[in-house]
């Protein structure tokens, strides 16, 4: 109670944002922690803030809604309240019931707890691999904490998978990514896609068994490891009945979007409650897309153009990484992944978009080649093998040419952002069939900018020539960021002149843009 009076001012203080019908935000939690000693993770949450956070969600009127409940409107049911709110808390760590449980009977709040099965399957004072870290089993649930929760009425169980959650060996040179959607490379060869699904397959079974063993429910909810999933994966967790997926895709879920792609937003760093407010306020529109074009093929030594690279990219600071996935020999065209259906220069693209990705914190978008559109097995080859969060491609967005591209990827890779590539500004209409935060990427020509209608500034990425003079550059940009546009990217890094260009381009300097 003392905590509640603490924050009350405060929490009057913060004015919400009332959702859009039809909608509600979930929020992911990890360890809530005591608010003596310093932070041990960036997902953790000290004790106090969680309560504020509560108390800020009741005063302003946020109305925290059960899986149950979400199923039901999704079905035709009864509808979800206004300002719904679904809770969750992964790992199954032993504060979810000495900490967040508390907090939540005092509120009333309902709640999803997803728990790793071969974390809890672990003996009484042995130890748990928690992602690489040895932590003592006593530091998670018991199974006998897991039925007191959910005898209150307030908690579902969920999976979070048995044992998806850690990274496998991806690629030749040693990487590790999340298990759920990489394909194993042990004693020189990958996973073949009967060999992945299968292992998809008994884990998650597996999981579902041990959970009705000790719950006496199989869980009807899959919080994915990582939040990354597949629809391959995706379609396997609902054969064995869980009719729930959960992502960490940021942004609210209408309650009509598929029930195994629910977004979630990650709570890091223990946010001050403005923060948190702030984020259910959706105060902050979504940063905008500043891109550099990437061709490793044309590297001579691909360990040194690597690391200058990455360093490049940290100083630039980007968001998206237009990636060419092949190379040109003698006229030949080959490629840097595994695939029967062309020759191998080198099996690098996962290496180095891996480490584009988690080095220098830049997404990487696959640069198509024009004649693999129609050719979706290579497509598909490229999704099974290389870690990306997006397609650039020549082709009309809605057109049937790249309908079958997204099936092919994303089958293996979800979800996808496309980038269309064209030459120029295409007819008004097309505009509005562009899917949500798909974007469409045009040369920055005066005749193309000119041809622009008013709705496509926030949804054009205008691309420039980076042989161009920086000063051009980036006195243009500044025009057009003062007349509305919000995207640009260059075509490859400059020679020179990047001091003059990056401070315009990168997000560093202006990491929140209208």
């Amino acid at each position: 109670m003392a905590i509640l009076i603490r924050f009350l001012f405060l929490l009057l203080a913060l004015p919400a944002l009332a959702h859009a019908a039809g909608s509600y935000i979930a929020l992911s939690y990890h360890e809530v922690e005591g608010d003596a000693a310093p932070l041990t993770s960036p997902t953790a949450i000290r004790v106090s803030d969680l309560a504020a956070q509560f108390a800020w969600l009741k005063a302003n009127g946020y109305q925290p809604v059960s899986v149950e409940a979400i199923i039901t409107a999704h079905n035709g049911g009864a509808a979800l309240p206004p300002k719904a709110v679904l809770l969750t808390f992964d790992d199954g760590l032993k504060d979810v019931h000495t900490r967040a449980f508390p907090l939540l009977r005092q509120f009333n709040y309902p709640a999803g707890i997803a728990l790793v099965g071969a974390w809890l399957d672990v003996e009484a004072g042995k130890t748990v691999d928690y992602d690489g870290k040895p932590r003592p089993r006593e530091d998670f649930v018991t199974w006998d904490e897991v039925r007191e929760m959910q005898r209150s009425g307030l908690i579902e169980v969920a999976t979070h998978a048995y044992d998806l959650h850690q990274g496998i060996p991806a690629n030749p040179q040693g990487n590790t990514e999340p298990a759920a959607i990489t394909r194993r490379y042990a004693d020189g060869r990958y996973e073949q896609d009967a060999e992945y699904l299968a292992r998809i397959e008994r884990d998650l079974a597996a999981s579902s068994r041990s959970i009705r063993r000790q719950t006496g429910i199989a869980p009807r909810i899959l919080v994915w490891p990582y939040g990354r999933s597949n629809l391959a994966g995706q379609a396997i967790a609902a054969k064995l009945g869980m009719t729930g997926g959960f992502t960490l895709e940021d942004g609210a879920t209408r309650t009509s979007a598929p029930l195994l792609q629910i977004r979630r937003y990650l709570i890091e760093n223990s946010p001050s409650l403005q923060g948190f407010a702030e984020l259910l306020r959706s105060v902050w529109s979504p940063d905008p897309a500043r891109s550099v074009r990437l061709a490793p093929g044309q590297w001579q030594d691909e360990n040194a153009e690597l690391s200058a690279t990455l360093d490049r990219l940290l100083a630039l600071q980007p968001n998206i990484a237009f990636v060419a996935p092949t190379l040109t020999r003698d006229g030949r065209e080959f490629a840097l992944f595994t695939t029967p259906r062309l020759p191998l220069a080198r099996d690098s693209l996962n290496h180095i978009a891996w480490q584009t990705e988690r080095r220098a914190g830049v997404p990487v978008f696959i640069d198509l080649p024009d004649h693999w559109l129609s050719e979706v097995e290579l497509i598909a080859d490229l999704a099974r093998h290389v870690n990306f969060s997006g397609l650039r491609l020549r082709a009309m967005p809605g057109s049937a040419l790249a309908k079958q591209v997204r099936v092919a990827a994303e089958r293996w890779r979800w979800p996808l952002k496309f980038v269309y590539a064209l030459d120029k500004t295409p007819a008004a209409d097309i505009w509005a069939t562009l899917a949500e935060k798909d974007l469409i990427v045009l040369p920055a020509t005066g005749a193309n900018i000119a041809a622009l209608p008013a709705e496509a500034k926030t949804k054009v990425l205008l691309e420039f020539d980076p042989a161009l003079p920086a000063a051009e550059i980036a006195t243009r940009m500044r025009q057009l960021e003062a007349e509305g546009f919000r995207q640009f990217g260059l075509a490859g890094f400059p020679q020179d002149g990047m001091s003059i260009i990056g401070p315009v381009l990168s997000l560093r300097s202006q990491p929140q843009l209208r």
